[in-house]
């Protein structure tokens, strides 16, 4: 994941980001805000930024909206640059136009820290890349969770979940190659799938910027019946992040 790279941010006529790009940049990105369309292209201009990623309000301050993207992405580094749509859900007639202007990614208000952090991590890495690659879809989602290890019960948080695994928000994650439980509260009963740490992110050396304290967890065995209600809480989810 290219963390050194620059996440733009872009204000609205009415909607000043400052708060927004500050949000960013405690979760450790490099951040820039743009007041205008104007400044934006100003900065992505100077390639030392190394702008990949920009955060544009559903309302945009300019004739052409697609051109006007293309116009930027031409400036970037290789010359690309992935948007995401950040604020209030507009009406049907502005998301026809947004994707019409070729936007994909979006992030509606309420914005909490797990959506945020995955979004702009999707748009870092180029949106279209990876989902490709991926056998399951996979979606951000801040729910509770607990890890069983050894007969011992810890909280945790979902970061990201698919039915093929998940990623853990903890401050005390069990080892790689661990044996572990992950119970899922999800509604309407909780859901308990057996799997094994295959990545963790923790201070020093292991720690990987891009995601929040925790730990990467592969399932296995889990029942049909709980597949499928872990899939249908993912696509839910993935709808709200794409136009």
């Amino acid at each position: 994941m290219p963390i050194e790279s620059t996440v733009l941010v872009i204000d609205g006529s009415d909607a000043p980001r400052a708060a927004l790009t500050h949000r960013i940049r405690k979760m450790g990105y490099r951040t820039m805000r743009a007041k205008t369309p104007e400044e934006a292209f100003a900065i992505v201009e100077e390639h030392r930024h190394r702008v990949t990623a920009a955060l544009i309000p559903p309302q945009l301050a300019v004739a052409d909206l697609g051109a006007a993207l293309a116009s930027l992405a031409a400036r970037a580094p290789q010359e690309r640059l992935s948007y995401v749509v950040v604020g209030a859900c507009p009406g049907a007639e502005s998301l026809a136009e947004l994707r019409e202007a070729g936007l994909r990614l979006a992030l509606w208000e309420p914005i909490d820290d797990a959506r945020l952090r995955f979004q702009v991590n999707r748009a870092l890495a180029g949106f279209g890349t990876q989902e490709v690659s991926r056998v399951e879809m996979r979606a951000p989602l801040d729910i509770p969770a607990h890890v069983i290890q050894a007969g011992r019960r810890k909280p945790a948080r979902i970061y990201t979940l698919s039915s093929g695994g998940a990623y853990l928000d903890t401050q005390r994650p069990s080892m790689r190659n661990a044996a572990i439980s992950v119970e899922l509260d999800l509604w309407p009963s909780p859901v308990c799938a057996a799997g094994v740490v295959v990545y963790t992110s923790v201070p020093g050396n292991l720690r990987r910027a891009n995601l929040p304290h925790g730990m990467g967890v592969r399932f296995h065995g889990i029942p049909d019946v709980e597949l499928g209600r872990i899939r249908r809480v993912v696509a839910e989810a993935s709808l709200q992040l794409t136009l």
